[in-house]
């Protein structure tokens, strides 16, 4: 039975480590900063974020859910732009792994031609725990020194790249996590290994002759360089106000896994998302919700609009 146990518990930890090197978000457009953070200060506001997806919710007990929050905002010290954010993330597969991570982001940014280049970098902390105490043994295993049967919980340092250029109409970026691949002690019997994950993002904003309307096409690619995944989306925007579009999970290793229906709305400073995720695989025929939130503060004013103000005797 010690051996049972071992074994259950190793493919457990396979799994996590297969699912959960990097939460593939079906809004990746807006979830940049989080794979990337050359995007920090891309937008030349402060933006703080809010990103959360239920996989699987309702289907199974103890689905995985994942969630982050960034903010970020443009910088400039010496006559150089900069981009500086910060980004706190968490991660649950089940009722035994969770991942925290945390980040500071800083981005170099040059104008390049019609566009701006960026490089940005990301120093944080990343933490693992094992909730042994969640397992359900009988007596005679229950006391098994094998098996963990406490929360064991390691962190360690853990550091991102990556670059990016973008004009008015398109943008594209590549980035590497978990640079080192650090390894994590959770006890004296545990070890967790986080493997290096590299993304790339591109999209491209195409004017139609209606002012009124603007296509969004966008890609993104995760891969371990042992396996990878990629979605390919299409997004209609009206008045720049309202989006909608659909776009395809596609996995190397089982082909098309997912049809993806998106909508959105930006009223004012803020912008609201949803995706939902139609599983196409046997694996499961319930999907999984994705909602997003942004608020936008404005750093500078409109030309045109400063120092604008009513005397008093007209009030």
């Amino acid at each position: 039975m010690k051996r049972f146990w071992f074994i259950i518990i190793g493919c457990n930890f396979c799994l996590f480590i297969w699912s959960q090197q990097e939460v593939g978000f079906s809004q990746y457009f807006t979830a940049m900063g989080y794979y990337n953070p050359a995007y920090a200060g891309k937008s030349g506001d402060m933006n703080v974020l809010v990103q959360n997806r239920l996989q699987w919710y309702g289907a199974i007990n103890n689905a995985p859910v994942s969630a982050f929050v960034a903010a970020d905002m443009p910088y400039t010290f010496s006559n150089k732009q900069f981009g500086i954010g910060v980004v706190a993330s968490y991660d649950k597969a089940g009722s035994l792994y969770q991942r925290t991570n945390f980040g500071a982001q800083i981005a170099f940014k040059k104008k390049i031609g019609k566009g701006l280049l960026s490089i940005g970098l990301q120093p944080g902390l990343i933490s693992e725990t094992f909730r042994g105490d969640s397992l359900i043994l009988d007596e005679s295993e229950g006391n098994d020194d094998i098996i963990a049967h406490t929360t064991a919980t390691g962190r360690t340092l853990d550091i991102a790249f990556g670059i990016s250029y973008s004009t008015d109409k398109i943008y594209a970026g590549i980035a590497s996590t978990h640079v080192m691949a650090p390894k994590i002690n959770l006890d004296e019997n545990m070890e967790m290994k986080v493997e290096r994950v590299y993304n790339l993002i591109a999209g491209y904003n195409i004017l139609t002759r209606n002012p009124l309307f603007e296509f969004q096409p966008s890609l993104f690619v995760l891969t371990n360089l042992q396996m990878a995944t990629g979605d390919l989306t299409v997004r209609m925007v009206y008045n720049k106000m309202y989006n909608g579009g659909l776009g395809v999970r596609i996995n190397d290793m089982a082909g098309v896994n997912a049809v993806i229906l998106y909508l959105g709305a930006e009223i004012k400073r803020f912008r609201l998302g949803y995706a939902y995720d139609f599983p196409t695989s046997v694996i499961s025929k319930i999907g999984s919700h994705e909602l997003m939130l942004s608020y936008k503060v404005e750093l500078e004013k409109p030309k045109g609009k400063r120092n604008k103000h009513k005397s008093i005797r007209i009030l």
